[in-house]
């Protein structure tokens, strides 16, 4: 039978496998199935020994998330934990953001920063190894396409009322991650990055949450970084929780 687990915020799904075989004395394999990024929490599914052979029935799940968006900041990772590009920290954001335009089918391309395999000079490299090595404009970024089936604003319980409150909020966060994942994914950099833009201005962060049911593979800081474009403001994920996943009447 699968194992149902809540990631924490700051696990890799990797570590997280690690830390299950670690408490529960297991010496075979233990795989995931279905990933979640580093700053995403919420459910997860371990399969163990030979059930690992079952991983692809697992994994293309329709799933349901809720996620706290910043708007006024466009970073590269579409999330808290990237370098940031540009800030309109301060911009009014004039016209209501209609989810219509969200919802339905969509070719969603893969984030620069994200785990999937890229083929490319006869080398094989996760997406975000390119990009730190500076391959991007070499690389075609594939696109898949998803479904929003359904996408709602619900009320947020975060209270990040001053420019000081989010950057409080942002470090805390990104420095969950374990002393060795520190480093790989750029956390002294991204907290100077960070400090450098809020430390010295003031502001209300605009933050607003939402609940979204999407097709297996939709990426969720994808959307969010859509979001932005559309608005104008630019925008991130703050916090990402999956809470549900829809087995399939034939997964056993």
């Amino acid at each position: 039978m699968p194992i149902f687990l809540n990631k924490p915020k700051g696990f890799t799904p990797l570590e997280l496998v690690k830390k299950y075989k670690r408490e529960h004395n297991i010496e075979g394999k233990v795989c995931f199935a279905g990933r979640l990024d580093p700053m995403a929490h919420g459910k997860m599914i371990l399969l163990v020994k030979e059930e690992c052979k079952l991983m692809n029935s697992y994994c293309d799940l329709n799933k349901t998330y809720e996620f706290i968006v910043l708007f006024g900041v466009k970073t590269d990772t579409y999330d808290l934990l990237g370098k940031i590009l540009e800030t309109n920290f301060k911009k009014i954001i004039s016209k209501e953001l209609d989810l219509d335009l969200f919802r339905g089918k969509i070719s969603q391309e893969y984030p620069a920063y994200s785990s999937i395999i890229i083929r490319h000079n006869e080398e094989r490299k996760a997406l975000w190894e390119w990009t730190n090595l500076g391959k991007l404009s070499e690389i075609k970024i594939p696109k898949k396409e998803v479904e929003i089936f359904s996408l709602e604003e619900i009320e947020s319980n975060i209270n990040l009322g001053n420019s000081k409150k989010l950057l409080e909020y942002i470090l805390e966060n990104i420095n969950l991650l374990s002393e060795p994942n520190l480093k790989k994914f750029r956390v002294p950099e991204i907290s100077k990055s960070w400090k450098e833009n809020l430390d010295y201005i003031e502001f209300k962060p605009i933050i607003r949450k939402f609940r979204a049911r999407v097709s297996s593979g939709t990426y969720i800081r994808s959307l969010t970084n859509r979001m932005g474009d559309i608005l104008g403001s630019g925008a991130i994920t703050l916090d990402i929780e999956r809470i549900d996943l829809e087995l399939k009447k034939n997964s056993n």
